[in-house]
């Protein structure tokens, strides 16, 4: 294929997945269909499945593009210290977030109503499951970074962290999902968890920092709501 040919494609997928997410951000997932996505990216609906392929591809795509978007703009070789590789996890997927709120939510909505919840699981091919093992492999990559600099003593597994990690985050995130916490609380709530279960296994300095920042958490929050 020809380089000019190439970039044709890839702009022509570009237009399908900025559409797809602008339907579903409008119209949930229900409100979209081939026809009307082929329409809003300007290609026939044969052009449709020669690029992407049929509805369900174009969703599990969907999904896996933003995860690895998140992936792309953590640069963990930019990190100076595993903790701060274990908040850019959050602190990325949080920009993801709230660079576009009302897809994020009307499409983790509707992996759960599919049955394809988000959620890491090692029996699970789905695109739900593909994603969150893809989030898990993002905290695993921290903690054994923490194992390396002797900040983890190494008693629990880095799998087993990356999988807690995982949990922590997922909670909150559901809670944003349903409308019952806020995108900041929601940070607040994630990012205390990571901490948690890093102390679990944590040399005493770093179980003393992880408190600290725990703690200072724990009086933003005071502050806020007395405010």
């Amino acid at each position: 294929m020809s380089n000019k040919r190439e970039k044709g494609v890839e702009e022509r997928k570009r237009r399908i997945f900025d559409a797809t997410r602008a339907i579903i951000a409008r119209d949930g997932l229900d409100g979209l269909t081939t026809r009307g996505l082929a329409e809003a990216a300007g290609l026939t609906v044969p052009t449709l499945y020669n690029l992407v392929g049929d509805k369900n591809a174009i969703i599990s795509q969907t999904v896996e593009r933003s995860v690895e978007a998140v992936w792309e703009r953590l640069e963990f070789n930019r990190r100076a210290t595993p903790l701060d590789m274990a908040d850019a996890v959050i602190d990325e997927a949080y920009a993801s977030i709230c660079g576009d709120r009302a897809f994020q939510r009307a499409l983790l909505s509707a992996l759960d109503r599919m049955g394809t919840s988000f959620a890491a699981h090692p029996g699970r091919g789905d695109i739900g499951a593909r994603a969150a093992n893809r989030s898990v492999e993002m905290a695993v990559f921290a903690c054994r970074a923490a194992q390396r600099r002797g900040l983890i003593r190494g008693n629990v597994p880095a799998e087993e962290l990356g999988q807690q990690m995982f949990i922590a985050y997922r909670g909150p995130l559901r809670d944003w999902i349903e409308e019952v916490i806020g995108a900041d609380e929601m940070l607040r709530r994630q990012r205390r968890g990571f901490y948690l279960v890093l102390a679990a296994d944590a040399s005493d300095a770093f179980r003393t920092e992880l408190i600290e920042r725990i703690a200072a958490l724990s009086a933003q929050q005071a502050n806020e709501e007395a405010a």
